[in-house]
């Protein structure tokens, strides 16, 4: 199907795991992505802590998001990590870059961190590495994302850290911005 990961490969079993319970979801329902099988490794190689917290029963978890319909296609929706939960609701952060990239000007690079927030468990702040008109944006936004998915706040940093690949390293990113938080 279009769109869909496809149907796990014979002797490879998934299931979809819901985020706080760990009930298996239902066709159509988002959750955790776990496989099992032959085919499926093991365990880490000397990493017998990441091996514990990512294999139970047999059961691998991914680390993805997604969902699995009647006819037993996978529907990919995002590594977990990428999303947050705000006030019950899962957000992808990469839903909320995306949307900030479509009203940004082009030559600016937009990410969205997470930062703890007492009230809400989460918050969203939008880092760009220019200045933009902020009123603008957020009138912008606010007509394409829901309301607990539009950033609390904006910050700057004008060069964004990088992994080898070349990618941004959102950990290392999210760590400047909860300084430049802390300090304001």
């Amino acid at each position: 199907r279009p769109g869909s990961i496809g149907i796990p490969i014979p002797g490879t079993q998934v299931k979809i795991e819901n985020i706080d319970s760990g009930e298996e979801c239902a066709p159509g329902e988002t959750g955790k992505i776990l496989v099992k099988g032959d085919g499926v490794m093991q365990g880490y190689l000397n990493d017998i802590e990441e091996t514990h917290l990512r294999i139970k029963s047999g059961w691998y978890d991914t680390g993805d998001l997604g969902c699995l319909d009647e006819d037993g296609y996978i529907w990919h929706k995002g590594r977990l990590k990428r999303f947050v939960k705000i006030g019950g609701e899962m957000i992808s952060l990469v839903m909320v870059e995306e949307t900030l990239n479509s009203v940004t000007p082009e030559e600016v690079e937009c990410c969205a961190v997470e930062l703890p927030d007492s009230k809400r468990g989460s918050r969203i702040i939008a880092v760009t590495n220019a200045e933009i008109d902020q009123q603008d944006i957020v009138k912008k936004l606010s007509e394409e994302l829901p309301n607990l998915a539009l950033p609390k706040r904006y910050v700057i940093v004008t060069e964004f850290p990088r992994m080898g690949s070349g990618k941004t390293d959102f950990r290392g990113l999210t760590e400047l911005v909860r300084d430049l938080d802390s300090s304001s």
